[in-house]
């Protein structure tokens, strides 16, 4: 039995999978398997992965006739793997030099139950870019599990995502923690009901993996409606998981933290249900609505919870999208004169309220973004620059330019709006949008 099982789904990547393979094969720890799920690639993918199953009998490749998304690829890969820990892998990332070797160590010194690992990120042009939050290395080595997922829920902007976390393969089974299978976020899901049933943690501090978003072609890139019945999907599967484990204090308040944040991308696009998705959302909140009366924390003034409560399913959609369209719009309705709307920064929050605002006619001249990989692109065909694109504006055009800060998070909506006051716009010239 290898110490280390990666699991690797494998869909459309024939530019990126050497780069990943070459990662793992050039380690100097070799405990490992790699399993490779091919999971119905339309490119060479599936070429490649043959081809290195047959160089490295450490390799084995499954072929799936029919896509299954990453949740059941993976799903396919644990049921074949025999390494006492589990790496999930994303087939266009890599892995640093030497890392598994660390990994290695820190798994045999520890033999925690999880293992969180510290990443770098390379994105395309075009891509989001994200920063890794340090992780105490003194926190997982004195605090029990309850202030292990304390710390984590304490911390601002933390990226949680299958690959920065390596699990034992029995406490993966044990706990029935698989992937929701045939619906997008399943990521999302996932974290929280690991991290809530973890019994142990350990921490490798030092980057292991080298995580790589794409500007298109992954499965995260695009925004659709299947991709927004997911978000909503998974929500309602963690308040049911929630109701069934009857967690209080601390785990309670991660998985209710996750729940208002997948809500907020399902508001995001509200303006675009036709008639049949609408049937289709009020069916999936239908099934869950008997839950919704046992967390008064997850209603917030007009949130969703709030026009089901009130107004039943399907009225209770179709009244919260109206009301998410209004409130979205009644952020300019006095602008209508300015020379120059733009929307601060890109992602879901930003790119939903950009959308309403022009397809309702206003002006708006484009995204705001700090990131160097977004500056220069176009976003829903809208182009992406700098804050400091303001500075080079004269005094009487900056005067007409009127900026929605919209983001989930408030502290960094603060930050957002203290540096649009330093680029010279006063605070009757911004505003905020939280979904």
């Amino acid at each position: 039995m290898p110490l280390l099982s990666i699991i690797i789904p494998v869909y459309n990547v024939q530019n990126y999978l050497d780069e990943c393979l070459l990662s793992i094969i050039s380690q100097d720890f070799k405990d490992y398997e790699i399993i490779l799920i091919n999971n119905a690639s339309q490119d060479n993918s599936g070429v490649i992965c043959d081809k290195y199953a047959l160089k490295y009998p450490h390799i084995k490749v499954i072929h799936l006739e029919v896509n299954a998304l990453p949740g059941g690829a993976r799903n396919v890969g644990l049921k074949y793997a025999t390494g006492e820990y589990i790496h999930f892998c994303d087939s266009d990332d890599y892995y640093l030099t030497k890392s598994l070797s660390k990994i290695a160590d820190t798994l045999i010194s520890f033999s925690p139950s999880v293992l969180m690992g510290q990443f770098i990120c390379k994105p395309e042009k075009g891509a989001f870019f994200t920063n890794d939050v340090p992780l105490s290395q003194e926190m997982f080595k004195q605090c029990n599990a309850d202030q292990i997922v304390q710390y984590l829920l304490s911390i601002p902007n933390l990226l949680a995502t299958p690959w920065r976390v390596i699990l034992k393969r029995n406490f993966l089974v044990s706990q029935n923690l698989y992937f929701i299978e045939g619906y997008f976020a399943e990521d999302e899901e996932w974290i929280p009901r690991v991290l809530c049933s973890a019994d142990s943690f350990a921490l490798c501090s030092e980057p292991f993996y080298c995580y790589r978003p794409r500007s298109n072609g992954s499965y995260t890139s695009t925004k659709t409606y299947l991709h927004t019945r997911s978000h909503l999907v998974v929500a309602m599967n963690l308040l049911k998981f929630l109701f069934e484990k009857k967690y209080q204090g601390t785990r309670k308040e991660f998985i209710c933290t996750r729940i208002k944040y997948l809500l907020g991308l399902f508001a995001t696009r509200c303006d675009t249900f036709n008639e049949n998705e609408m049937c289709e959302l009020a069916s999936i909140i239908e099934s869950n609505k008997d839950i919704f009366f046992n967390y008064s924390e997850l209603s917030q003034s007009n949130n969703l919870f709030d026009f089901v409560n009130l107004y039943g399913s399907y009225m209770g959609l179709n009244t919260y999208c109206k009301h998410v369209l209004n409130s979205t719009l009644e952020l300019v309705q006095e602008k209508q004169e300015a020379q120059d709307i733009y929307v601060f920064p890109t992602g879901y929050s930003g790119e939903g309220t950009a959308r309403m605002l022009k397809s309702s006619g206003y002006n708006i001249k484009g995204f705001l973004d700090n990131s160097p990989v977004k500056n220069g692109c176009l976003v829903d065909d809208l182009p992406v620059n700098y804050p400091t694109i303001l500075k080079s504006y004269p005094s009487d055009r900056l005067r007409q330019t009127f900026v929605i800060v919209s983001i989930q998070r408030e502290d960094t909506a603060l930050l957002l709006m203290n540096q649009l006051r330093e680029l010279g716009l006063s605070n009757t010239q911004f505003v905020t949008r939280f979904y």
